[in-house]
């Protein structure tokens, strides 16, 4: 499948932006490790930054390697680049400061052990220059007050870990519940699980309950917990209503999600949605672990296909059941020729692959209509309704 036909930076032709790595106390390592080692660990946080940096800025152009202008920073200039659906320059940001979070808690982990790296706080945010120039050197010079004052992606959770795994380990996780319409007929067809934390404790809200799984490198516990959690909460969900489950790239692996899941029986009507807050290494091998799964009856989805790190050629690689064209494409839907026409031709292009396209974050009237004449064949937001909790949803069937 062709990639899109053209590709724009974001921002004025002469912006460059930089992806920032701070340790916000660069000398707690050494009081961790002793003098003697920490040239050696400083170096191989570099070397590893390096893999990180290119790793999550594939899809834009890098100007240059990593750069440390001082002890416990690390900088690496690029231009965000677009593709012909106009990407949204925050949502891109997000995207990519998440992941460089969550992997920077990795290498942190690995160089210094998961005792001694949980000490160590950081920022990763990413900041925009104008004035054109892709020296590292001069970079810094302009952006060192930004970049003291950098309120990122944070390193320090909300949560203790023994607290945190208590949430993991406990009925502490909930859901709600979203409605799939199908939009030949206007009718509920499916749901997605949407996790929260313990209701009024300072992780309700899923991003700060990701974000405390990142630093404790405890992702993939916490993406078992909640595909656990989701189905048994809505295991009650009648036919032909479908359940969709987000996990990270890490997990969706047949053999492990059916030792989570035993009964053959309980992978009908369930959709696995990939989340793009990871890049996938390897597709073509990442989807030959999946058939099993849909052997079985279960379904796969990618989750906001457009953003992050998902693109055209991954959707051929991966194979989806399902595509979701995330929400910054779906609202920048406002009648112009232009942006109509791309995402016509995105959905297309989902169609051929052997795809259902799916829009998410229908919000108005005239976007519903859009994603109609676009030809999407499912919809998702609150334009159908907030989500809700899932007791609530399943006493309404």
């Amino acid at each position: 499948m062709p990639r899109p036909r053209t590709r724009r930076c974001l921002g004025s032709e002469r912006s460059v932006h930089v992806l920032v790595f701070r340790l916000l106390d660069p000398l707690r390592i050494e009081s961790l490790h002793g003098s003697r080692v920490t040239d050696a660990v400083y170096h191989d946080l570099t070397r590893r930054f390096e893999a990180i940096a290119k790793s999550v800025l594939r899809r834009h152009h890098l100007l240059d390697a990593p750069w440390s202008p001082e002890l416990g920073l690390w900088m690496v200039p690029f231009r965000m680049e677009t593709s012909e659906l106009g990407m949204d320059e925050a949502d891109q940001t997000h995207a990519i400061s998440h992941a460089t979070s969550a992997l920077v808690r990795d290498m942190l982990d690995a160089e210094l052990g998961s005792a001694a790296a949980m000490h160590v706080d950081y920022r990763v945010g990413i900041l925009r220059d104008e004035s054109g120039t892709p020296e590292p050197a001069r970079l810094f010079e302009k952006l060192s007050g930004s970049i003291s004052r950098l309120d990122g992606i944070m390193g320090q959770p909300a949560v203790s870990r023994e607290t945190f795994r208590d949430i993991l380990t406990g009925p502490n996780i909930d859901f709600h519940l979203q409605s799939v319409i199908s939009l030949s007929d206007m009718r509920t067809v499916g749901f997605e699980a949407l996790a929260r934390g313990p209701v009024g404790g300072p992780v309700e809200r899923p991003d700060k309950l990701f974000a405390a799984a990142a630093h404790y490198g405890l992702r993939r516990e916490l993406d078992l917990a909640c595909v656990s959690a989701a189905l048994g909460r809505a295991h009650r969900l009648p036919e032909p209503y479908w359940l969709s489950v987000n996990l990270g790239p890490d997990i969706l692996d047949a053999t492990l999600l059916r030792k989570l899941i035993p009964e053959p029986r309980a992978f009908r009507r369930r959709v696995f949605e990939i989340t793009e807050h990871l890049p996938i290494a390897e597709p073509r091998e990442f989807a030959a672990r999946t058939n099993p799964l849909r052997r079985q009856g279960a379904l796969v989805a990618l989750d906001d296909a457009g953003c992050g790190f998902l693109n055209m050629s991954m959707v051929t690689d991966l194979s989806p059941n399902i595509v979701k064209l995330c929400i910054t494409i779906i609202r920048r839907l406002d009648g112009r020729s232009s942006i109509v026409g791309a995402v016509r031709h995105t959905v297309e292009r989902i169609r051929a692959a052997g795809a259902i396209p799916l829009a998410e974050g229908v919000e108005t009237a005239e976007q519903l209509r859009l994603v109609k004449e676009c030809g999407f064949e499912l919809a998702q937001g609150w334009i159908f309704g907030k989500p809700k909790p899932v007791r609530d949803v399943l006493s309404a069937l």
